[in-house]
């Protein structure tokens, strides 16, 4: 039951081991989604060692004062939503500490054999994953884990600046842990839009933003052109892997429960297929460099935020 969707709406089913057919997705569209491709007993396994880091963080939580009680057990995606019903701002977004020597992540997951097959027979190399990852929860209405549209590779420049080294290309990969659509708050992508190179981004409450008006302005389309929106719908087992430069935003999410989900990335040279041309522009350089500046001055605030 393993498949490749080129598109979350063309219906077009795919062999995962025709690594010409995932490029030719990856190049064309910048993106694409493996239906299935994680053993049941992986996402079992992810899903298990969060249920425990919410069951520290929510006794942790009643001590402190921030909750009134400690839900009664529920399934993971409703337990944390039942917890923060009033105030889902106050919900952490970003797990990325309960996670950050967890096997279930970084041996099951992150380095999953179907998925690193698939990588390095796009590659021709050994799959390298990058030192950026994270585990991320979305509750209803809380705006604060809701993404503008982005390029990924203006977050990994700006990482690799705060750590004084060497930006590098990175092939992304998102997997949904409870299932993912509009009306959670899914990943919207932009078809074709890694093709316009990388766009300059400026900072805008607390997030790195494609500046208003870049991507038309490169593509050379009219500069009030909103990109084109994709929304794949993801279950869990399901991996969605784009490029660094596809435009992408996830939005506020309306149910009544949470949207748990993980994502790393793979490192890339500059001659793989599937790493789009950055083009040309000194003044996108200079820009994500000022933000880092910024970040770096506000404690490094929205270093690792992507949807």
């Amino acid at each position: 039951n393993v498949c490749v969707c080129m598109a979350a709406d063309d219906g077009e089913v795919l062999d995962p081991l025709d690594t010409d057919k995932i490029s030719q997705a990856l190049q064309g569209h910048g993106f694409c989604v493996i239906r299935q491709l994680f053993p049941t007993a992986t996402v079992e396994r992810a899903r298990a060692h969060l249920e425990a880091a919410v069951e520290r963080h929510l006794s942790s939580a009643v001590a402190a004062g921030a909750i009134d009680r400690m839900p009664a057990e529920l399934p993971l995606e409703e337990r944390i939503a039942a917890a923060y019903a009033h105030a889902p701002e106050n919900a952490p977004t970003s797990w990325v500490s309960a996670i950050r020597t967890a096997p279930a992540f970084h041996h099951h997951l992150f380095r999953d054999a179907a998925l690193c097959s698939v990588v390095k027979r796009l590659t021709g190399r050994e799959p390298c994953v990058a030192a950026r990852y994270n585990c991320r929860c979305k509750l209803k209405a809380a705006a604060g884990a809701a993404f503008p549209w982005h390029q990924d590779h203006a977050f990994f420049r700006m990482q690799y600046a705060l750590r004084g080294e060497t930006p590098r290309r990175l092939l992304a990969a998102w997997a949904p842990l409870t299932e993912v659509g509009a009306t959670n708050g899914g990943v919207q992508l932009s078809p074709g839009s890694h093709r316009a190179g990388f766009v300059p981004h400026r900072r805008e409450g607390g997030f790195l933003t494609a500046a208003r008006g870049a991507f038309a302005a490169r593509s050379g389309g009219p500069a009030a052109a909103a990109p084109e929106a994709v929304l794949p719908v993801l279950s869990p087992g399901d991996v969605l892997l784009f490029t660094d430069l596809t435009m992408h935003r996830s939005g506020v999410s309306c149910a009544s429960t949470a949207r748990w989900s993980a994502d790393w990335a793979y490192e890339l040279e500059e001659g793989d297929t599937v790493c789009p041309p950055l083009g040309a522009g000194a003044a996108t350089t200079e820009a994500v460099a000022v933000a880092a500046g910024e970040a770096a001055a506000a404690g490094g605030a929205g270093a690792a935020a992507e949807p």
